[in-house]
């Protein structure tokens, strides 16, 4: 196999494999990934941990949102290249219709952005003005750089261009321009050469999010919010402090990480691994420069919580280092889909769709309708209250039982003493009774 091919093959494949490896696990705090797990090496069955940590099925081996958002990309540049951006639009609609009860379409995410992104396509060419920063809409560069394979103006003003058309926030935006490049960046890596060029590659990275934060700004002012305001050159910033950091203990490095991006947000963050653009990208970014590896994702997943959107970062970083002969083979027999994942990174490589390859839409329904039917047979059994059922006499039909209001005495009690009994009879109705 050509090695372009197989580093090509690898990043796209390796995306869909970390999905699929911190999907299971999405959300959880790094104590209870250990207490139930261990170390995440392979696909987890979450069967038995439904409602105790995880409260939705997840097919083990069945990759999530990113991998989604990233296929309807590539199919949308295999199909029309000039158009890509059209067909991407299609494909995303596509998607959104039909799909199982508790599903967004066919997608298998949970994520308020992902619905109003797709909702607000039906006005283009009108900008977005959803402001998403959860680092699902980064995916969308990573097939665009496999398929132009080298770092270009051209391939910036796309990556550019696709996410501005799902988010506005300049903090999503540049990161989808910086996620493009490092993939080109790590396929341009021979063996061993990684640890010696990280400094190099995070200054070229920061000429690329300068470039890419002035033109953002130039082409649209959305600047008034000051909380956006402030983020405009987030991402060039953080990367320049990064730098003195990469050799600094992770320990220490995290609490930068966490430190630094809490300036930049409105909500509290506590943790590197949160559901933030940046924090999520600097953190698996320090974690692939910080030492050369095997193939292990074990390492970035004991950061817990979004472990769904690391894994797909670095393991697509990953394959476009070390190839796809690199991932352990358990890992590619184990991903479901995982023969159409192969052949998308194939046509990525050779720059064109393979006949034999599924139908998007039809591929995806499939997948996430078996996932929605076996999710049936999982999901914690509701324990019913059980009420001790209260019989209640609504009429005095013992009428002999009835004083004669001309015994004063005998009718006041026996009033009381019907007050009495419906005051307690209504404390002893069982709460489903209207």
């Amino acid at each position: 196999m050509d090695s372009n091919s197989d580093k090509v093959i690898g990043s796209f494949l390796g995306m869909a494999v970390g999905d699929s490896m911190g999907r299971a696990v999405n959300g959880l705090k790094p104590e209870a990934i250990r207490q139930i797990f261990g170390e995440i090496e392979d696909y987890k069955d979450v069967r038995n941990i439904i409602g105790k940590g995880i409260k939705r099925y997840r097919m083990q081996g069945l990759y999530g949102a990113p991998t989604q958002c990233a296929l309807a990309v590539c199919d949308a540049v295999l199909t029309n290249k000039k158009k890509f951006l059209d067909e991407t639009v299609l494909n995303f609609q596509n998607l959104s219709q039909g799909g199982p009860e508790n599903y967004f379409g066919v997608f298998r995410s949970s994520e308020g952005c992902l619905w109003k992104a797709v909702d607000l396509l039906a006005e283009r060419p009108q900008p977005t003005p959803q402001s998403s920063t959860t680092t699902l809409f980064v995916f969308l560069s990573t097939p665009m750089a496999l398929f132009h394979k080298k770092w270009s103006k051209t391939l910036a003003g796309q990556c550019l261009e696709l996410a501005s058309t799902f988010s506005c926030h300049p903090l999503e935006v540049i990161a989808t321009v910086l996620n493009g490049f490092l993939v080109t960046r790590f396929l341009s890596l021979e063996e061993g050469e990684l640890i010696p060029a990280r400094k190099e590659i995070l200054q070229e990275a920061i000429e690329v999010c300068l470039q890419a934060e002035t033109e953002y700004q130039d082409r649209i002012n959305l600047f008034e919010d000051e909380a956006i305001l402030k983020s405009k050159n987030a991402f060039s910033h953080t990367l320049e402090n990064l730098i003195p950091l990469i050799e600094k203990p992770e320990k220490e490095v995290l609490q930068w990480i966490v430190d630094n991006a809490a300036s930049y947000s409105k909500r509290e963050i506590r943790h590197a691994s949160q559901g933030f653009v940046l924090s999520l990208l600097p953190l698996a970014l320090f974690w692939m420069l910080s030492r050369e590896r095997e193939y292990s994702l074990a390492p970035i997943f004991e950061q817990g919580r979004e472990t769904e959107k690391l894994g797909a970062l670095v393991g697509a970083w990953v394959g476009a280092y070390q190839g796809v002969q690199s991932i352990p083979e358990n890992l590619k027999t184990g991903l479901v889909n995982g023969r159409e994942i192969r052949l998308r990174g194939e046509a990525l490589f050779q720059r064109r769709i393979k006949k034999d390859a599924k139908g998007l839409v039809d591929m995806e329904m499939a997948l996430t309708a078996k996932e929605a039917e076996e999710a049936k047979r999982y999901q914690p059994k509701e324990i019913k209250k059980l009420v001790k059922p209260v019989v209640i006499d609504y009429w005095d039909d013992d009428e002999d039982q009835v004083p004669s209001k001309e015994d004063r005495i005998q009718w006041r009690k026996f009033q009381k003493d019907k007050t009495k009994a419906k005051r307690d009879r209504r404390k002893n109705i069982p709460d489903d009774i209207e």
